[in-house]
């Protein structure tokens, strides 16, 4: 509005001069008025300074209202052309928008033959609505009686005022509306000139008892030397920003604050505006966070555990107890702000990589394993915890270890303490069964061998063939049960070596079939296999046996001359085996107990043809040991089916069995 004000100054300025020229010219007129050459030279000087002037003019004709004259600026405002103007109305240009204006100028017009600054809202060619302020005067010219306008466009400049009026409106509604107490003071005396409803909350002072008066004067502050080292800084940096004060209120309560504020030129005065929030309570909090803080310290040093604080991204330490150092030997300075593989903690270090994996997952990590490295370079045996948390503002893992590296040894002995203890009681529960075993066929050789020295010439050809028959038989039994001895007590030490190599599973079923088609030929042998079949890396003697050893069996416990069908097929990545016959079959309650040493179900028992109950746990040992598993199905009466499978792909080398259980 300043610039306005100018700018209608100046054309008033330019009005009164060429008002002046006009007199001038007017007054040769009269001089010369009969000299009509020198009239017209006259009018051509008036129109030349007339449509030279930068600012919208008119002259309007008062008998008629009709546009008489016209310079550029005006067609420019009102956007008609030079011919649409001249010799028109207003009334025809539909140029007035608003009646009560145009009723107002000419009311001005004619009690005071003067118009001054009058807004009036004009309608352009274009239909636009624009804002100006007129002025005009009235003045003869050659008799005729002429009005002349002049025409500030102020458009802009009013929408420029409207919306600053709109803008300090919001951000008054901003200023009473914010949350925080936000004052306005002088910068010199510190007097206030404006606040909000939140500083009378926290003073306890009406609005009433504070605009006006100054901070000295209400003794806000509790440290009166602040003003004058927030004044200095705020001359200085232009603005402070953060700062902690005490605010003392009309009750003489003292509360912490926290202000922020900045110089702003407001009228013609230097003021400060400033944010005051109220954080006493946040202090309150921080006081109890710094004694938790002190607290969690003083647990964290003295608990007996291992305890660390170390950051998740690169395992960087940065807080230990004193435990840790017991354990691990570094000292606080070579252990904090070092990387916990850069100390060579991890014996695994694939294992932190896991351990981080599950923290950032779940948050938490609970009682894993992990092999850890002292300082000295002794491997110990650590239970680990850890759960993520926030520290400096960065995720990191509060871990906790237990040092079992002791425990574990104890447990490793004791195991081997039970295990030597099962071994013996297998030795003596294997050595009474097998005693009991061998005595049988032992005594049957020793009888018959008798017989034969004592009765030599008592006795017929055929009845000693088939004595020496029974002392064959016998001690093939014995032989087998040797064996099965033998192979119990390398799998039971872990001694029994497996050397696998490329095999040919048909030819291998093939020829396990003709074998017991000979061991039975009572029986009939079934053999199921697909024409090709792959080729298989396993130990081919051991599964030689295994398959042997499911065969006995069911020749054993099935009829002469029903079926026993061997089929194998590639099943995914690994070999099914079956076996099956048509048995006596197996009660369901026997069969989870077919793989134990020395089982034997008790209706086989009342047959009359048990073992030593030590084939199928040998089996086991072995399929287990190719990586495979081992099943039986049955129904008694019906018969049973043998399972086992082997991996496909198992690879070359020779491996020993582990301890059976």
């Amino acid at each position: 509005m300043e610039e306005s004000k100018k700018t209608n100054e100046q054309l008033i300025n330019e009005l009164n001069k060429a008002r002046q020229q006009i007199k001038h010219l007017d007054a040769r007129m009269a001089q010369y008025q009969r000299d009509e050459e020198y009239s017209k030279q006259w009018r051509d000087i008036f129109t030349l300074v007339f449509t030279s002037l930068s600012i919208p003019l008119c002259l309007v004709n008062v008998d008629n209202f009709k546009f008489t004259l016209v310079n550029d600026a005006f067609v420019q405002f009102v956007g008609y052309t030079r011919e649409e103007i001249i010799g028109h109305t207003y009334q025809e240009l539909n140029l007035f928008v608003n009646p009560d204006e145009l009723k107002n100028m000419d009311t001005s017009l004619q009690s005071t033959g003067l118009l001054s600054n009058i807004e009036i809202k004009s309608r352009m060619k274009t239909g636009e609505i624009r804002t100006g302020l007129f002025s005009a005067e009235t003045f003869d010219l050659e008799d005729t009686h002429y009005l002349l306008f002049l025409i500030t466009d102020i458009t802009d400049v009013k929408k420029m005022e409207a919306s600053l009026i709109d803008s300090e409106s919001k951000l008054a509604v901003a200023f009473r509306s914010s949350p925080h107490a936000l004052v306005i003071v002088t910068m010199g005396e510190g007097r206030f000139i404006e606040i909000n409803d939140n500083v009378c909350r926290l003073t306890g002072y009406s609005r009433e008892e504070i605009i006006g008066h100054t901070i000295d004067e209400l003794k806000i502050w509790d440290d009166q030397n602040f003003r004058t080292r927030m004044a200095k800084a705020l001359w200085e940096k232009g603005r402070i920003t953060n700062e902690e004060l005490v605010w003392r209120t009309r009750s003489g309560e003292k509360i912490n604050m926290m202000l922020s504020g900045e110089i702003a030129d407001i009228g013609e005065k230097k003021c400060i505006i400033a944010s005051i929030a109220d954080i006493t309570y946040l202090k309150k909090v921080e006081q109890e966070l710094r004694k938790s803080e002190e607290r969690f310290f003083k647990a964290f040093n003295s608990t007996p555990g291992v305890l660390s604080i170390s950051k998740v991204a690169d395992g960087t330490f940065l807080e230990i107890n004193d435990s840790f150092t017991r354990v691990f030997e570094y000292t606080r300075q070579e252990t904090i702000g070092h990387k916990s593989l850069e100390l060579n903690l991890w014996v695994n270090p694939d294992d932190r990589i896991n351990m981080v994996r599950q923290l950032m997952e779940t948050g938490i990590v609970r009682n894993k394993e992990y092999l850890h490295r002292t300082k000295s370079g002794d491997i110990r045996t650590l239970l680990f915890s850890a759960a993520l948390i926030e520290f400096d503002g960065e995720p990191c893992a509060l871990a906790t270890t237990v040092d079992i590296t002791d425990y574990k040894r104890m447990e490793a002995e004791a195991r081997e303490a039970a295990n030597l203890r099962e071994l013996d009681r297998l030795r003596t529960e294997l050595l009474a069964n097998v005693s009991h075993e061998l005595r049988t066929p032992l005594a049957g050789i020793k009888g018959f061998a008798t017989m034969l020295l004592d009765y030599d010439k008592k006795l017929t050809v055929k009845e000693k063939r088939e004595y020496l028959e029974t002392i064959d038989d016998n001690t093939d039994r014995m032989v087998e049960l040797i064996e099965q001895l033998l192979e119990m007590s390398r799998l039971g030490t872990g001694m029994l070596s497996i050397k696998k190599a490329p095999t040919d599973v048909i030819s291998l079923c093939q020829a396990i079939v003709s074998e017991a088609r000979v061991r039975a030929p009572e029986h009939v042998f079934a053999l199921d296999v697909p024409p090709r079949l792959p080729e298989m890396i396993i130990d081919d003697k051991r599964i030689h046996q295994v398959l042997d050893n499911i065969i006995n069996n069911a020749v054993k416990y099935s009829s002469a001359g029903t079926e026993i069908k061997i089929s194998v097929r590639a099943v995914d990545k690994d070999m099914l085996f079956s076996i099956t016959d048509h048995g006596v079959g197996i009660p369901g309650k026997d069969l989870p107990n077919l793989f134990q040493r020395m089982f034997h179900p008790a209706h086989l028992q009342k047959m009359g043809t048990g073992g030593a109950g030590l084939g199928l746990s040998i089996s086991k040992g072995l399929i287990e040991a190719h990586g495979g598993k081992i099943w039986i199905e049955s129904k008694e009466g019906v018969g049973t089916k043998c399972y086992f499978t082997l991996p496909i792909d198992g690879k070359v080398e020779s491996v020993a069995t582990e301890t059976l259980k």
